[in-house]
């Protein structure tokens, strides 16, 4: 599983059975969320300007998520 910070802006496409870490801050606190095909995460992080785009195979349902300093989040992608 790969970690990411919000250092920069970025759009990952998931293939089913990958996930990602979402990183804001030093992680205290996980959240888990679990995309099924077509369903994407938009994640902002309290400290940064940056967006980072998740989707499961491809985009068309979204979903919302701020992360607030010392939550991480870990999105999978529905085998």
């Amino acid at each position: 599983m790969k970690k990411h910070s919000f250092a920069r802006d970025r759009v990952i496409r998931l293939r089913r059975g990958q996930s990602i870490r979402l990183v804001c801050g030093i992680p205290i606190f996980t959240r888990r969320i679990a995309l099924h095909p077509g369903e994407f995460v938009v994640a902002t992080c309290n400290d940064s300007p940056n967006v980072i785009i998740v989707g499961c195979q491809s985009f068309n349902r979204r979903i919302r998520v701020h992360l607030f300093p010392g939550q991480q989040l870990i999105v999978s992608c529905h085998r």
